[in-house]
């Protein structure tokens, strides 16, 4: 038979071991019910940011609804402002293509004129004609007046042209009186230049120089008849 010094052993072990169990399923107990509490609060609090973010997308699609009616109205407001706006643009470019055009003509009359001017001391004859006058006469025949519809012509071809005129006469009569009859001549040329063949008057340079420079010899009628002249010489830039 046990001895009671063994059998309060065991029994205090029993004891101890029903104790122990008993506060081991105390804890598990309190600690499944912190699980569940903590579990349960995560799950609300996903459940009420799931429905924050619903709200917010909610916003955003009304926001892009308006949004995009809004850009819908600026489309169509834009295609009305630039209907309305075709023609104006239509006339500014218009406007701007004569302008460029003006420019461009401007800088090539600028450059015709810079290469005049730097070719200025360089004219040459381009066509010589001599118009031929009746003895103390200044008057223009008919074959006077067709040459200088020719040289005209010549002139006007080409805004770089000038006319040079210079009047002779035969050696009959007065030195003076000579000087005077010449420029007369020229002068009945000059006016025929410009008031029937339009050629501007500051593109003619005249002089009268008598009896100077005979291109025949003044002791034969022929001769004198061809001395009796003004030389039409149109100058330009070969």
């Amino acid at each position: 038979m046990m001895s009671r010094r063994v059998l309060s052993i065991l029994l205090l072990a029993f004891l101890l071991t029903f104790l122990s169990a008993c506060a081991t399923k105390k804890y598990v107990q309190q600690q499944v019910g912190t699980t569940r509490t903590e579990l349960s609060t995560k799950i609300d609090e996903e459940a009420a940011r799931r429905a924050e973010l619903g709200n917010q997308l909610q916003e955003l699609s009304a926001l892009n609804k308006r949004n995009t009616a809004r850009i819908e109205e600026v489309n169509t407001n834009l295609g009305s402002a630039v209907k309305s706006l075709d023609p104006k643009v239509e006339e500014a470019r218009r406007t701007g293509s004569e302008a460029r055009e003006t420019a461009n003509t401007a800088l090539n009359a600028s450059k015709e004129n810079a290469t005049a001017f730097s070719n200025r001391n360089n004219l040459q004859p381009v066509e010589t004609r001599d118009v031929l006058f009746k003895f103390n006469s200044t008057r223009l025949d008919d074959e006077a007046k067709q040459a200088l519809d020719q040289i005209g012509k010549s002139v006007l071809a080409d805004r770089n042209h000038v006319v040079e005129l210079q009047g002779f006469t035969d050696s009959v009569g007065d030195a003076e009186y000579n000087i005077q009859i010449s420029n007369k001549r020229v002068d009945a040329v000059v006016r025929y230049l410009v008031g029937t063949a339009k050629v501007e008057l500051h593109r003619i340079h005249a002089l009268g120089l008598g009896e100077d420079n005979p291109v025949e010899d003044n002791k034969t009628r022929d001769g004198r008849a061809k001395n009796r002249r003004v030389t039409v010489s149109v100058l330009g830039v070969k």
